[in-house]
């Protein structure tokens, strides 16, 4: 039983330290990364609403030029490509603060399980800055 506790205790350790949730969860959280060299960084956290009741996406960037204009969308694919979207895909608008840092969220109707990947964007011409994978593997 005590080496059955370990383990449990090991692999719960192991999900906080790397920021991962179980794959049943209803939140995860995973790291934003950097594309093209472009040094953005941040993390991303999804949590699901109950019955299936939408999600509310977090994203906090860093890494930001101050006073530069960025968006974040949301995709169904793994790699944050541009899809045929709608407003509603647009978590949020934002301006790169003082240090280099912000965060928006929203509120989305897509469950969980159909949010496949976040992203940063230049507001101005649309380039990918950084990526977040929300379920890799998946």
């Amino acid at each position: 039983m005590r080496r059955l506790l370990t383990v449990s205790a090991s692999v719960a350790l192991a999900f906080i330290v790397l920021g991962a949730a179980p794959a049943n969860s209803r939140h995860v959280r995973v790291p934003l990364v950097s594309v093209n060299g472009s040094g953005i960084g941040g993390f991303v956290i999804l949590q699901g609403l109950p019955n299936e009741k939408g999600t509310i996406i977090t994203v906090h960037a860093t890494g930001l030029t101050p006073g530069a204009q960025y968006v974040s969308l949301y995709y169904e694919n793994h790699t944050c490509e541009l899809e045929p979207y709608e407003e509603d895909d647009v978590i949020g608008r934002y301006t790169g603060r003082a240090g280099g840092t912000a965060s928006v969220n929203k509120k989305v109707e897509d469950d969980l399980d159909e949010i496949n990947s976040v992203s940063v964007r230049a507001a101005g011409d649309f380039s990918l800055l950084a990526c977040a994978d929300t379920h890799p593997g998946g």
